[in-house]
């Protein structure tokens, strides 16, 4: 149970993703009580009740797990907080969700997660953070409080350079040379159909349509892409440079927005994309050193948890 004189100071850290969400309990000390990952808690995917059921059930675990019930802190790191309205949407499911629980939380903070782990990894400091994921965006901060983005414009018009679109890219593939629009067969195709043990294009389409279809499955399509392209798959080839070219555009173009870019500054990286497709990852930063070749980038080796828990640490007063 909780402890006398332990009262605030006890930070929530909640990593709400597209695919996943992890909660975790910690002390001012960063010393982790609790840990726990579940499903996505993105409201345009899944949809809100789902998205408070998820949370509810997640902050009771915790409480019922540790016995703490005062939180200073509770930092609620959340895909799908891209506009006014989508904040407006989340932070009610969110007090309806704190409001069930048996915590008692001094402070909420709520913001998009892309945002929350770039103020977790720069502190005060200058610097950017690209995410390529299940969906992808750009933030950066100047280190005096502007922040800026560009894309995260979610799946249905934005996401590019993601696993989501490079899976959807690779699908598409497949749909055209089955039709005769592309005249050269593809690798992608046997890949695709040994990663979803299926047999034909039916099968593929059945598979797209089927009720139980998520985002976070179309993401994983991607993983065939590093393969194919060790086979020297010329259309795997050109998904991974179109991936590389989009998030580099996402790059200078929010660098762009927060004005002088000084020869110190860091570009954190992070996401499966980034961190397991080594041809992306070298492309991308081709590209992005032909436009500020005095930068250096910084491949995140923490899980996104860990930055989001340091942004609800550097809250506590």
């Amino acid at each position: 149970m909780e402890q006398k004189g332990k009262m605030n100071q006890y930070v929530l850290a909640i990593d709400g993703g597209a695919t996943k969400t992890t909660l975790s309990l910690r002390d001012a000390e960063g010393k982790i009580y609790f840990e726990k990952t579940t499903t996505s808690t993105n409201y345009q995917a899944i949809g809100t009740e789902k998205v408070e059921k998820v949370l509810t059930d997640l902050l009771e675990d915790a409480y019922t797990s540790t016995g703490i019930q005062n939180i200073a802190v509770a930092a609620f790191a959340m895909a799908g907080v891209d506009t006014k309205n989508g904040l407006a949407i989340v932070r009610n499911i969110i007090d309806r969700s704190c409001q069930n629980s048996s915590f008692c939380i001094h402070h909420t903070i709520v913001e998009n997660d892309v945002q929350s782990t770039l103020i977790g990894l720069t502190g005060n400091n200058a610097g950017a953070l690209v995410i390529s994921g299940t969906g992808s965006a750009a933030y950066a901060t100047d280190g005096k409080g502007r922040i800026e983005r560009s894309g995260g414009w979610g799946h249905r018009v934005g996401d590019e350079g993601s696993g989501y679109w490079i899976g959807r890219e690779i699908l598409n593939t497949i749909f055209r040379y089955e039709d005769g629009r592309l005249p050269k067969p593809t690798i992608l195709t046997d890949l695709v159909y040994d990663l979803l043990q299926i047999n034909n294009i039916e099968q593929l389409n059945d598979w797209i349509y089927h009720p139980n279809y998520t985002n976070a499955q179309m993401a994983k399509i991607s993983a065939v892409l590093s393969k194919a392209i060790s086979l020297g798959d010329e259309r795997a080839i050109d998904i991974a440079c179109e991936a590389a070219k989009e998030l580099s555009l996402m790059t200078d173009a929010v660098l762009r927005k927060i004005g002088p870019i000084h020869e110190k500054f860091v570009v954190y990286l992070n996401g499966g994309i980034l961190k397991n497709n080594p041809v992306i990852l070298k492309l991308y930063k081709d590209y992005v050193k032909e436009l500020y070749p005095h930068i250096s980038f910084h491949l995140c080796n923490q899980n996104p948890i860990d930055y989001i828990a340091n942004r609800a640490l550097r809250s506590l007063k």
